[in-house]
C-alpha cells in the first residue's frame, strides 16, 4: 500500500558513505516509525535502566544489509534527567534495541516511562532491494 501525494519526483535519497556494499541506490527506502506514545513495551534493564526492542520489519529492508537508524526518546516530560535514547543497540535490517538510563536520584525510571508515555521515534534508510 502507497500512499502518493504528487511529491515523488521531490524525494531524492542518496547514501554518501554507505558503511555496506551490496545495494542499489535506486533501491533505498525512507522508512519511519515510533513505539508508541503511552503504549511502548519497556523492559526492566536494571534499577536505573530500561530498553525497548524496536521492530522495522514493516520496512522490508533487505535482509544481511544494515540500514541507517537514528533514534530519539520522546515523551510528554523527564527526558532530561535520561541519556541512551539515541543510542542504536544490536542494530540489523528488521530490529534495534536503545536503553535508557537514569540515575536512581530522580526516582523510579519504570514508573516515569509509563506515566510520561516514553517512546523511541525513529527513522531509518536502507535497501529495499
Amino acid at each position: 500500500f502507497v500512499l502518493s501525494f504528487g511529491l515523488l519526483e521531490c524525494i531524492d535519497i542518496k547514501v554518501a558513505a554507505p558503511y555496506e556494499e551490496g545495494g542499489d541506490e535506486p533501491c533505498l527506502r525512507l522508512c519511519t516509525g515510533t513505539t508508541g506514545k503511552g503504549s511502548t513495551p519497556w523492559k526492566y534493564y536494571s534499577t536505573d535502566g530500561i530498553y525497548v526492542k524496536v521492530d522495522m520489519t514493516n520496512c522490508d529492508f533487505k535482509p544481511g544489509l544494515t540500514p541507517i537508524v537514528t533514534s530519539v526518546l520522546a515523551g510528554e516530560s523527564h527526558l532530561w534527567v535520561t541519556t541512551g535514547g539515541s543510542e542504536i543497540y544490536s542494530l540489523t535490517s528488521s530490529s534495534f534495541v536503545n536503553y535508557v538510563h537514569m540515575r536512581a536520584e530522580y526516582g523510579n525510571i519504570y514508573s516515569f516511562c509509563k506515566a510520561d508515555k516514553w517512546r523511541i521515534d525513529w527513522q531509518a534508510i536502507g535497501y529495499a532491494c
